[in-house]
């Protein structure tokens, strides 16, 4: 019997949560990333944390953030080389309830900007 998931916390949502390829004109399923995932890739390649930080930052496991940081980024390399729309949704998340000490000089933070409509 596997483990259940531990819920992610996620501390900045998606200011865009659909791209689409300029001039493709084929109709492909679309790539879609989790928020865990997005969150993941925002915190080690846009906000510079290291696994461990980013694991810590999420109450998840370093193994996690290596898993999750793996699934996203051939995700995101099958979205551009293949010209499919890449979505963001879903995934087991929870946001924040209030700022955390280490979001202080977080600009994306949740806590500093609205939860969006629809992140479906």
């Amino acid at each position: 019997m596997a483990r259940p998931v531990k819920c992610r916390c996620i501390c900045s949502w998606p200011k865009t949560t659909r791209f689409l390829p300029a001039g493709s004109a084929e109709a492909q399923e679309p790539v879609t990333i989790g928020l865990d995932e997005y969150e993941v890739f925002r915190l080690l390649d846009y906000v510079h944390l290291s696994q461990q930080q980013c694991a810590a930052r999420m109450n998840i496991s370093r193994t996690t953030v290596t898993r999750l940081y793996e699934i996203v980024r051939s995700k995101i390399a099958l979205a551009l080389v293949c010209g499919r729309e890449l979505r963001i949704a879903g995934g087991d998340v929870v946001v924040c309830e209030n700022m955390r000490p280490e979001c202080r000089d977080e600009p994306l933070c949740c806590h500093r900007q609205p939860q969006p409509l629809n992140t479906d």
